[in-house]
């Protein structure tokens, strides 16, 4: 319970933080807000595979920034802060929950603008919106780790995005795939063969992520 509270804390730090200077995630909103925009313009009546894979491009490019942010962010004597406050594992956990919440967030503003300009033609919300919450635990597990090997090499304003797209294919390719069986008005029964696989990647990436971050955090 010590160590769980630890991590709440350390969550209701890093929203105050936000609150008191919320730039990167307000700019983040507007830019999907923009795309979704200039998608409507562009093309008002589009496929169902191009409306998810324009929602997914949407989603990931806004959200390095304000999820990465979590250690590019971060000073020198917070680190130190941090270290005499928690241990490494609960720091860890504490940045991968709150960009998770963040992503989340993110998420629902994107589903929103998408559902306002062009629609949702989702067939099945029930399985998107599994498949929604397993890809962006993903995605902020990995913007968060590759946020802090950015910010221990230095120049992480620039490493991060270059860092964390290469690790994101694997599980990009496997939510939109999944994804894209949600709009068939026929639910295909391989999406939870899909949707077991992302819950693989997300524990592997998890598991890597942890052990990794205990080296990285006693440099």
């Amino acid at each position: 319970m010590r160590h769980i509270a630890k991590v709440i804390t350390l969550i209701k730090i890093e929203f105050a933080l936000d609150v008191k200077k919320p730039t990167l995630l307000v700019s983040a909103i507007l830019q999907l807000g923009i795309t979704a925009l200039l998608s409507m313009l562009s093309q008002p009546r589009m496929l169902a595979s191009v409306w998810n894979s324009i929602f997914w491009i949407t989603l990931v490019l806004g959200s390095i920034q304000s999820v990465s942010k979590n250690f590019t962010l971060v000073s020198r004597g917070r680190w130190i802060f941090w270290n005499q406050c928690a241990s490494a594992s609960e720091i860890l956990w504490g940045k991968m929950i709150y960009g998770w919440l963040q992503m989340l967030v993110l998420t629902t503003v994107n589903l929103l603008f998408f559902a306002w300009f062009l629609g949702i033609p989702v067939a099945h919300l029930g399985p998107y919106f599994t498949i929604l919450l397993l890809v962006t635990a993903g995605i902020s597990s990995i913007f968060t780790f590759v946020g802090a090997v950015a910010t221990k090499a230095g120049s992480a304003a620039y490493l991060a995005p270059v860092l964390s797209l290469p690790i994101l294919f694997p599980l990009l390719l496997v939510g939109i795939k999944a994804s894209l069986k949600a709009f068939n008005p026929v639910l295909v029964s391989s999406i939870y063969t899909d949707i077991y696989l992302l819950m693989a990647l997300n524990g592997l990436i998890w598991v890597l992520t942890g052990v990794l971050f205990q080296s990285l955090w006693k440099d």
